[in-house]
C-alpha cells in the first residue's frame, strides 16, 4: 500500500510506473502525476514485481479515498533524478515521526 496526501480531483485510470530505483511515478489521471520519491530499499523488489498497488489518499489522518493502480515496470523513468532534492538530510529523515507528515 502506498499512502499519500489527498488530491482534490478523483483518479482516472491510475498507473504506477517504476524502474526498480529510488523513485516511482503515479499517473493519477492521464494529465496529472505524483512523484513518489525515495522508495524504501526493502520495498523496491516487491514493487518491481507487483501487478497492482493499493493507493490510500489521506486527509487529516483519515483515508479520503482508496483505489488500485496498475503497475508497469520500465527500464527508466522519464525524470531527471539528479534534479530531485530531498527536503531533509538523512539524519533528519531518520528522526521523523511519520504520523506527523500529513499535518
Amino acid at each position: 500500500m502506498i499512502s499519500l496526501r489527498a488530491r482534490d480531483s478523483e483518479p482516472s485510470s491510475p498507473v504506477l510506473i517504476y524502474d526498480g530505483g529510488d523513485h516511482a511515478l503515479l499517473y493519477r489521471t492521464p494529465e496529472s502525476s505524483v512523484l513518489l520519491d525515495f522508495i524504501h530499499p526493502d520495498a523496491r523488489a516487491h514493487l518491481a514485481r507487483a501487478k497492482s498497488v493499493l493507493i490510500a489518499e489521506t486527509r487529516n489522518y483519515r483515508v479520503a479515498r482508496e483505489y488500485t493502480a496498475a503497475c508497469r515496470f520500465v527500464k527508466s523513468l522519464p525524470i531527471d533524478a539528479g534534479a530531485i532534492k530531498p527536503l531533509l538530510d538523512k539524519a533528519q529523515a531518520e528522526q521523523i515521526d511519520e504520523r506527523n507528515l500529513y499535518k
